[in-house]
Order: structure tokens, then C-alpha cells, then sequence
């Protein structure tokens, strides 16, 4: 990957630079302070995990909606890099902005629009891109406090590209006309591009570097930082609001009960997800036995009773069907224990022994999702008697070789901070 090219450009870094400093407030950190006490009386923080992993929430929710404000921006003119872990620019610290049950196989970027403007947006295929490239006009920023809903969805395989890998599309009010490579923008339903780069292999595939040019609009008016202040405590309040209420209504099904996958899901299309929670005592398992359904992608993500994710660069709380080791039929069985169990696919929940889950089949086959084969099975067994309910063909691995996954994984990872 080039240095400070895909992921990391210098608008990447004056975004980050500015949320950092405008979430330093002191009236922002008020607002996030004043937050807490919804956190502590909700539900959720009723069992362990869920007071365990207030500060984290709290946190990572807050600078979220502080990202949101600065970034969406159309004078900026930039994909902006969000909803990952916390990191560190040449020493200073770079809150995470995890929710909704963030996928760690994802690259996700925001690119702002409007609906008065004309923008291009130029991407270039790197090696090689991911299992599912996606580019979604939404109404609003995910998580601001409203249900963001598609405009029109762009795959990257429906788009031209030239013996170099590069390609364009343009995002503006006039009319498709047929053309493959546009969005129509229409009156107050245009707020961003998100763009999802969904990466199975992290060593091999790379996300498609991306730049954005306005081409016609009226001239972007700057914020003062008084106005950036008072958006950022509105976006806080109304963001948190959002995700405390919808988090019991979105995993609301019985503790590991895993449901059958179907084919809807937040406004993408040639997709289908199965949502559950999980809670485990320290000699319980959960198994269960996915069906790939000839999807492109097919992936399982951890996440805590809040919705962020676990550090999955020092855990396997993820697993994709390129890193699990499937069966001879093609299924994949997977294993969530509080301890290693010495299963290759262990999905390993942190300590947590509640959180929530998620399956994501993407780029569905032509002929239609199967839901009834997209879950073979599930249960819990005590894990003295787990080898007995897994297929006689599972990969087991020795504490030296999970040692050496655990390495791969946290550098194939850093290479998209490289």
C-alpha cells in the first residue's frame, strides 16, 4: 500500500487533527459527560459487560459524532476514514469511533455532499481490491440520530475501469440518463457517499484509494468554531440518543439464539445479515455451523452489548471465510468461548460474557439468498464435551500456533495505518 496514500492523506489527517482539538472542548466534553448517566441507568449496563465497557462507549459514540461534524464538510472534498479502532498521529492519541456493530474486515469512508453540488469522485484499484466494493448515497451520516436511507448504491464491479484499475462515477442532481457511473442527488436527501471496502484477505486485498473533486456548486461557507461547538453537542446528544434506544430493538432476539440470515439490511443492496447476542458462563461454548451461499463475502463480528467492537487486532472477535478454516462441505463452524478452546475458529468476545453479534453475507449470487441454508446449526455445550459437537474435520491449533495467528492478524492489520 503506498505510504499515506489510500487511508492515511493529508485530508485524512486534517480531519482527524480538527475533530481531535473540537472534541477537546470543554463544552463538548460537557456534553459527553452529561451522557453518562444515561449510559449507567440504561438496561444494557445492568450485567457486567455492560458496565465494563461504559467508557469505551461513551467515548468512542461521542467522537463519532464529532467526526461526523467536522468531516461532513463539501468544501473539504475528501473520503474521510471512520468507524475504527483508536490510534496514534505522531503521538497524539485519536479517540476510536466504533458503533452499529462495526465490521473489522471493513474499510469505511465518508465522502460529504449535498444536493446543490456536482462532484467526481476518482478511485484507483490497488492490487487487489476487496471481496465487496461498495459506494451508498445516503440521506443522512450513520448514527446521527435518524435512520440514514439509500439514494442509489454503486458496486465496483458495475463500474468501467481502464487497464490501470482507475475509474470514476459522478454524484450531482441531474438526471442518471442511463449512465451506470452516477448518483442523482435529490432535495434534502443527500448528506454523504459511504463508501465500504469489505477486505477477506488483510495481507493481500487493499481498499481503492479514493479523491473527490466538487465541480460545480455554490462556495462552501466556513463554520466558526463557535457553530463547530454547538453542532458537535447536538450531533453527541442526538448520536448516543440513536444507539442507546436502538441497540435493544435491533438485538432484541433470546441470548444465542442464532437466526436464519436474510436479505435486507441497512440500505445495501446483495446483502443479507443475521443479528443475535451471546452469553456464555467460563465452561460454556457456543457453536454454530454458517453456510458461505455463494456469497463474495461472508463474515462474523463480535461486538460488545453496546455495539463496538473488540480490539480485533489483539483478538480473533472476527472471522471471514478466507480466515476460518472450513469444513469439507463447505460450511464453516465456529466456536464462541470466554478461553481459548484450541479451535482455529474461535471467536474470542475479550472477557465479555454477554456482547452481540453479526453475520454478513455480501454480494449475493444472481440466483437469490438462501436463507434456510445460511444457518445449519447452533447450541451451547460445556466445553469439556466440545470436540464432540464439532465436524470430525475441524482445524485445532497448539498455544504456539493461535500465537502466530494472533501475529499475522495485528500485522496484516497495520497496514492500513501504514
Amino acid at each position: 500500500m503506498p505510504v499515506r496514500s489510500v487511508l492515511n492523506g493529508p485530508g485524512q489527517l486534517a480531519i482527524e487533527a480538527d475533530a481531535v482539538r473540537l472534541f477537546a472542548h470543554p463544552a463538548v466534553q460537557a456534553a459527553v459527560e452529561a451522557k453518562r448517566a444515561a449510559f449507567e441507568a440504561h438496561p444494557l449496563a445492568q450485567a457486567p459487560a455492560g458496565r465494563a465497557t461504559i467508557p469505551l462507549n461513551l467515548e468512542e459514540m461521542a467522537f463519532s459524532a464529532v467526526v461526523s461534524v467536522v468531516a461532513m464538510d463539501v468544501g473539504r472534498a475528501t473520503a474521510f476514514w471512520t468507524l475504527n479502532l483508536p490510534h496514534a498521529r505522531d503521538g497524539t492519541r485519536v479517540p476510536g469511533t466504533r458503533h452499529g456493530v462495526d465490521n473489522p474486515d471493513n474499510v469505511y469512508r465518508v465522502i460529504a455532499v449535498d444536493d446543490v453540488s456536482d462532484f467526481r469522485i476518482d478511485g484507483q484499484v490497488n492490487d487487489r481490491p476487496g471481496a465487496d466494493v461498495s459506494f451508498t448515497l445516503f440521506d443522512a451520516y450513520p448514527g446521527s440520530g435518524v435512520d440514514s436511507r439509500s439514494q442509489g448504491v454503486l458496486i465496483l464491479d458495475q463500474l468501467d475501469r481502464d487497464d490501470e484499475g482507475r475509474f470514476s462515477f459522478t454524484v450531482g442532481p441531474d438526471e442518471t440518463g442511463g449512465r451506470v457511473n452516477h448518483l442523482q442527488t435529490r432535495p434534502g436527501a443527500a448528506r454523504l457517499i459511504f463508501a465500504r471496502d469489505s477486505l477477506q484477505d488483510w495481507a493481500a486485498e487493499t481498499p481503492v484509494s479514493l479523491t473527490v473533486t466538487r465541480t460545480a456548486g455554490p462556495g462552501a461557507t466556513a463554520r466558526s468554531e463557535g457553530q463547530l461547538v454547538a453542532e458537535a453537542v447536538a450531533a453527541i446528544d442526538a448520536s448516543i440518543d440513536y444507539w442507546l434506544r436502538l441497540m435493544p430493538q435491533w438485538f432484541g432476539t433470546p441470548f444465542n439464539a442464532i437466526a436464519k440470515g436474510r436479505a435486507k439490511n441497512f440500505s445495501y443492496t446483495q446483502q443479507a445479515t443475521s443479528e443475535a447476542r451471546f452469553e456464555l458462563a467460563v465452561d460454556e461454548a457456543l457453536v454454530v455451523t454458517i453456510d458461505p451461499c455463494g456469497a463474495r463475502y461472508l463474515g462474523v463480528q463480535l461486538a460488545d452489548p453496546w455495539g463496538a467492537s473488540m480490539d480485533y487486532g489483539a483478538h480473533t472477535s472476527s472471522l471471514n471465510q478466507h480466515q476460518a478454516h472450513r469444513s469439507a462441505d463447505g460450511t464453516i463452524t465456529y466456536v464462541v468461548a470466554l478461553s481459548d478452546p484450541g479451535v482455529h475458529n474461535w471467536l474470542d468476545p475479550a472477557g465479555l460474557e454477554q456482547g452481540t453479534m453479526l453475520h454478513r453475507w455480501q454480494g449475493l449470487p444472481d440466483g437469490g439468498f438462501d436463507t434456510e441454508r445460511s444457518v445449519r446449526g447452533s447450541r451451547v455445550v460445556k466445553l469439556d464435551v466440545l470436540a464432540s459437537a464439532l465436524p470430525t474435520d475441524m482445524r485445532w491449533v497448539t498455544p504456539a500456533e493461535r500465537r502466530r495467528q494472533l501475529s499475522q492478524r495485528a500485522a496484516d492489520l497495520a497496514r492500513r495505518l501504514d
